[in-house]
């Protein structure tokens, strides 16, 4: 059942009210993050560590890092950090990244690519046990691993099809209309009309991107509340949730940015590794960047439960592990207080 009257807000609140509930969702998450940051921590470490040691920079890197001493560390080892930043720098340019620079990364950017294809099988599963724990009445990291595995092949599906469609879009959109308007850039007056150009190609691009990661949420959502209708309904069902509800569904995503953007304020206005050990040892400001990523997994629990909330307020009775309650047949005849039962022969229906 879905109530039209509830605002864009009133979804994100009570998402975020379901996850704070429920915390063990964002655990989840924050444990296949870290699963994933454990397989670069290890090298990362032992490099940094071999390279400050020996450095008059590294009693002040913690607290004021310096951007020509990483420069030098690329040019004198890139078999450590790779050109993975180079390729970075060419995806935003309008020549963009060819597929060829893919596989010339080397040594962190490699590892890292890796980890991103690793990271979208892990994020197929994690969508599949949250959208069906957060249907369940009571629910546990059993139902998470049980609800994952058992959604998992149609959400790496959705996964993959998101993520095809938002290549498409950098590819025919951002970089299509920046090869389109390279020889007209230099015709324009001002620099400030060459960026806001470059900014509303940009701008279109998010939307767009916004636009694809919506769709598949709503497909999402719909896949799970609603059981009962075939695999093609659900999904058909899943583009129509999105369609006929984009405004609310937008502002739920605009609610979960900017709550985002204000836990990366409040980071930067604490500004935990300012002064170095004097004010924050190296340990404790590794344990503060774990509760700021828990706290983001928070939110991000919450605004898939604010979707859930926009689209399907009620989970479907159907859709259900409680056992349904048993029938006392004898209770359910109408009889005299001393009438006996009627017996039944055996083996009948």
């Amino acid at each position: 059942m879905v109530r039209d009257r509830v605002s864009s807000a009133g979804c994100f609140a009570r998402g975020v009210k379901l996850s704070l509930s429920r915390p063990y969702l964002a655990v989840s998450l924050w444990l296949i993050q870290l699963l994933l940051a454990s397989v670069l921590a290890l090298p990362v470490s032992n490099a940094l560590h071999t390279l400050l040691d020996h450095s008059s920079s590294g009693s002040r890197m913690v607290a004021d890092p310096e951007f020509g001493w990483w420069e030098t560390v690329r040019r004198v080892h890139p078999d450590l950090l790779g050109n993975f930043s180079d390729a970075v720098e060419s995806a935003t340019s309008a020549e963009g990244v060819e597929s060829s620079a893919l596989g010339a990364l080397e040594g962190i950017g490699a590892t890292a690519l890796s980890l991103c294809f690793l990271g979208i099988v892990l994020h197929a599963f994690a969508l599949g046990g949250i959208f069906g724990a957060l249907r369940e009445p009571q629910s546990s990291l059993v139902v998470i691993g049980r609800e994952g595995m058992r959604r998992f092949p149609a959400f790496l599906a959705f996964t993959l099809a998101a993520m095809a469609a938002a290549l498409a879009a950098y590819r025919w959109i951002y970089l299509a209309s920046g090869k389109a308007w390279r020889e007209r850039l230099n015709d324009l007056d001002t620099e400030g009309q060459a960026m806001a150009l470059t900014f509303a190609r940009l701008l279109v691009f998010l939307l767009v991107l916004a636009g694809i990661k919506l769709v598949a949420d709503s497909v999402r959502a719909i896949w799970v509340a609603r059981p009962d209708l075939p695999a093609v309904s659900r999904f058909f069902a899943g583009l129509a949730a999105a369609f006929s509800r984009p405004a609310r569904l937008f502002g739920v995503l605009v609610f979960y940015l900017l709550s985002g953007a204000a836990l990366y304020v409040l980071w930067i206005v604490l500004d935990p590794s300012a002064g170095g050990e004097a004010r924050f040892a190296l340990v404790p400001l590794i344990l503060a960047q774990q509760v700021f990523v828990f706290l983001r997994s928070l939110l991000k629990v919450g605004y898939y439960a604010g979707v859930s909330e926009a689209l399907t307020r009620v989970p479907s009775p159907e859709y259900s592990y409680v056992p349904a309650p048993t029938i006392d047949e004898s209770a359910s005849v109408d009889r005299t207080p001393d009438e006996p039962g009627v017996e039944r022969p055996a083996g009948a229906i």
